[in-house]
């Protein structure tokens, strides 16, 4: 008797869930179609869990861009409905975005809706390293729901590979290397400079400019010159896309060279060893302005004309 009195009570309860859930239906149904008629589009009605906006759990909250690329952090709410969704930056509270606005003069800030994800994306164009921070996304319910993402922003290193000063004979073969590391994306382009007019390799005969991808983080950058000339001489800079710039200094010799250059050669006259100590106690009280390589290379010629014969 109290098996069957407990199966109506079931059955019962099962009829009353169905004609609920009919009903919510229906009205979801009907609620579709006076919104669309309205311009209302937005509007839906809830069924589950959730009965009003909610950010979607598995959105990712720690974006990593590269200096000087495109950065997106992403902002996934369901059952937006018709309200709204503002970005803001947490350092000064800044509002950047509200919906489609941009509230910021700075126009690298610009917020989209991405609608077959229900994700209200910020774009970042350019990202400097300022940008690194926590940005809130923010919809407008009552009381306010927020979602955090973290923007990290990765400097590459930019640097030539030896000295920043280089010494060559004219006539000779020079090889510029510039070194891009930590760099989570390889460049488009690596520019390069003298004097600040661009290097071309139109003539691969008298320079030669390459550049290869040799890890996941580095590139490397080649400027090879043939045959080098006085003209030569002066200021080379490698100038990646989107990223700093790093120089070198380049000086092609010819007739009379320093003692550096010289390797040996019989011709070239030399200072007896007794005049160039005398510059030994000047050159340790060189005024501090006075560059230590300077100093370094006057010491060197002290110490080779006392110790060869």
């Amino acid at each position: 008797m109290c098996a069957r009195a407990w199966r109506l009570h079931a059955f019962t309860a099962a009829l009353v869930f169905a004609a609920h859930l009919i009903k919510v239906l229906s009205c979801g149904e009907a609620g579709g179609g006076v919104g669309a008629g309205a311009g209302a589009g937005r509007a839906r009605r809830y069924v589950g869990l959730y009965t009003g906006p909610y950010f979607d759990p598995a959105a990712p909250n720690n974006i990593t861009a590269q200096l000087g690329t495109h950065a997106y952090l992403p902002c996934k709410v369901r059952q937006l409905s018709n309200k709204s969704v503002s970005w803001i930056r947490r350092r000064d509270a800044h509002i950047l975005t509200v919906d489609r606005f941009t509230f910021i003069a700075d126009e690298r800030f610009q917020a989209f809706l991405v609608e077959a994800t229900d994700t209200w994306t910020l774009q970042v164009k350019y990202v400097q390293a300022r940008d690194a921070g926590v940005y809130e996304c923010q919809v407008g319910t009552e009381p306010k729901m927020s979602h955090f993402v973290q923007l990290n922003v990765v400097v590459p290193k930019i640097e030539i590979a030896g000295e920043a000063e280089v010494f060559v004979r004219a006539g000779s073969t020079v090889r510029v290397t510039c070194v891009i590391t930590q760099a989570l994306e390889e460049p488009a382009y690596i520019f390069w400079y003298h004097n600040g007019a661009r290097v071309l390799d139109y003539d691969r005969s008298a320079r030669d400019i390459r550049m290869e991808r040799r890890a996941p983080d580095t590139t490397v950058g080649d400027l090879v010159m043939y045959n080098t000339r006085r003209e030569d001489s002066g200021n080379y800079s490698c100038a990646p896309s989107n990223l700093d710039s790093a120089s070198v200094v380049l000086h092609v010799l010819s007739g009379e060279q320093p003692a550096a250059m010289q390797h040996g050669n019989a011709a070239a006259p030399r200072a007896p060893a007794a005049c160039l100590l005398l510059l030994l106690p000047g050159a340790l009280a060189a005024p501090a302005h006075v560059p230590p390589r300077r100093l370094l290379r006057l010491l060197l010629a002290v110490a080779l004309a006392v110790l060869l014969p």
